[in-house]
């Protein structure tokens, strides 16, 4: 595990971070991950960092005011071999790349003790003088935390602090696996700020995480075994474990060891132990609550992206269970942008321009549906996924589908969409049918989506909007449900044909919507009748009568041009489609 370990040679401050491959950070004095507050001889950004697995390659931005020594003499760029460090001002820079030992057995305790969590905060402490103030100063420190290893840092510096006669403070985050479980240490700090710690007691992390107690051991003053397997806590007069639940429902435990308690007063050395156990686990409480806060945040600003806030009030309790993955009866819609890729070969001189654009119609669409209470799923580059349905039933908004596509029509097509001389910026494709709705995804990133068949049908139909010339088109399932609804005006959608889209078994019917201005449309309905029947010679004049910019047209007329006039013997009225 590589981590850069930051220390002020004028004072005791320091913080240790973990470094992740290929993930350029910025170091500075007021850089919100990375912070060296303590410097005033480093400007507010001083130089760019990036592990790439071996080496952390430095370059030191021309802004910053003063010089980065690395061998003793300043440089601009250069690359860090873990073990060697570099200077800022009176910070020192080491990069470390060493795993700490993993839990291992140990001999037994001469004592051990064993507290729930909530008899420890009912307790006063034995020895009060500078506790209470260095907890107010750690709560201060805490809350102003800004990321989540900024927090662990403060936690465990503060934890070494406010028990002197520690010697050793880890992190540590349960793995599960099929059969077994374990502990790995995930962050750590020793009193030198250098030092590696040496193994912790598997049995005493299992104690206290199985039976959510703090539990503290005390060894008895006799010489380590011999034995292989005891040697890594050699040294440790004492370990206590206090378990924790950070983040989202993660287990983890904060171990903490040490060396004999100076003797105070009457106490003996199992009492300042006591004292010290209530400590570490106000600090230990205090560090999960933000934590969890932390990452309901983060959890809550990811999913602010995918919900309108009015169904955020919906998931405010229980967010996992209420967003788990359900099969639901959805309507999808599904959006794409025209000309996405020729556009940006075209605008290869003004890139970033386009992308602005194409940013701010993508805004357009995506606002649209989260106003009409929908979701968004995923976004495929120019494309955009929403859907109703899930996590709210599509009855609580029957309509909000079809009047978001309606919007977004309106905006990016204009409302002579039905017969327009100018292509639509965007196609529209929308079916309705069971899939399965819900959030996937990581602890740290979240991903709302939604998969099955009418999903795989919006889409397809959506490419069918380009070759028809109408930019919304729907299927049957969801032009049904819309119909029955008791606002939804008679005959408010238009059938345009029977389909069997690229890469479906299945027919599709497809839709649209309808508009009372065009006195032709009839007659086109009456031509489709007649085309499907198979009498193409009473429906080619129809067709032909009809406005040339009309796309379904012109389709109908290609594909009998295609056969000659003459209908197949084996027509059955749908058109087949052997590309999207």
């Amino acid at each position: 595990m590589a981590e850069l370990f930051a220390r002020d040679t004028l004072s005791s401050q320091r913080w240790r971070r973990r470094l992740v491959p290929n993930q350029p950070f910025v170091l500075g004095r007021t850089t919100p991950k990375f912070p060296i507050g303590w410097d005033k001889q480093i400007s507010s950004k001083h130089a760019q960092l990036n592990w790439n697995g071996v080496q952390l390659e430095i370059r030191k931005f021309e802004e910053a005011a003063n010089p980065i020594f690395f061998d003793s003499r300043p440089r601009i760029s250069f690359m860090l071999d873990p073990g060697q460090h570099f200077v800022i001002g009176h910070t020192e820079f080491l990069l470390e790349d060493s795993e700490p030992t993993m839990p291992l057995p140990h001999r037994s305790p001469r004592t051990e003790v064993t507290i729930r969590p909530e008899e420890i905060r009912r307790t006063s402490f034995r020895k009060t003088p500078g506790r209470i103030e260095l907890l107010t100063e750690l709560v201060s420190k805490m809350t102003a935390s800004t990321d989540h290893d900024q927090l662990i840092t403060i936690t465990l510096q503060q934890l070494l602090h406010g028990i002197p006669h520690a010697t050793d403070v880890q992190l540590l985050e349960q793995t599960k696996y099929e059969n077994s479980q374990s502990f790995t240490p995930i962050a750590w700090d020793s009193r030198d700020g250098v030092s590696t710690p040496g193994g912790s007691s598997q049995s005493l992390i299992e104690n206290a995480t199985s039976s959510e107690m703090c539990v503290l051991h005390v060894w008895p003053n006799e010489p380590d075994p011999a034995d292989a397997n005891f040697t890594q806590i050699a040294g440790h007069d004492w370990a206590m474990c206090i378990p924790l639940e950070i983040k989202l429902h993660q287990v983890a435990a904060l171990y903490i060891s040490g060396k004999r308690a100076r003797l105070e007063g009457n106490l003996t050395e199992v009492e300042i132990l006591q004292d010290d156990i209530k400590f570490a686990e106000l600090v230990g409480s205090t560090f999960a609550n933000l934590s969890r806060n932390m990452a309901l945040e983060r959890r809550q600003s990811q999913l602010n992206q995918f919900f309108t806030p009015g169904l955020l009030d919906h998931v405010s309790s229980d967010i996992d269970s209420y967003l788990a993955p359900r099969e639901a009866g959805l309507m999808v819609l599904f959006c794409d942008l025209r000309g996405f890729s020729a556009a940006t070969e075209e605008n290869i001189d003004r890139l970033i321009p386009y992308l602005h654009q194409t940013s701010e119609t993508l805004s357009i669409i995506t606002s649209a549906i989260l106003a009409q209470q929908g979701v968004i799923g995923d976004f495929h580059g120019d494309a955009v996924m929403g859907f109703w349905g899930w996590p709210v039933a599509a009855s609580e908004n029957p309509l909000g589908c079809i009047q978001a596509a309606w919007e977004i029509v309106q905006a990016l097509a204009g409302t002579e969409f039905l017969c327009s001389e100018a292509p639509a910026k965007a196609g529209i494709g929308i079916a309705a049918g069971q899939a399965v709705a819900g959030m996937i995804g990581s602890r740290d990133q979240v991903k709302v989506t939604a998969f099955g068949p009418p999903v795989n049908l919006a889409s397809r139909i959506e490419g069918m909007t380009k070759h028809l010339g109408i930019p919304l088109l729907l299927d049957e399932q969801a032009v049904t449900q819309l119909q029955s609804h008791p606002s939804m005006p008679p005959n408010t959608f238009l059938r345009l044909g029977s389909f069997r889209l690229s890469g479906l078994r299945q027919a599709t019917q497809l839709f649209t919507v309808n508009s009372g201005e065009l006195t032709w449309l009839p007659m086109f309905s009456q031509a489709l009748i007649q085309f499907e029947e198979g009498h193409w010679a009473q429906a080619i004049p129809m067709l032909e009568s009809l406005p040339a910019p009309f796309g379904p047209r012109n389709l109908l007329l290609q594909f009998v041009q295609e056969h000659e006039n003459r209908c197949p013997t084996d027509w059955n009225g749908t058109i087949h489609r052997h590309t999207k």
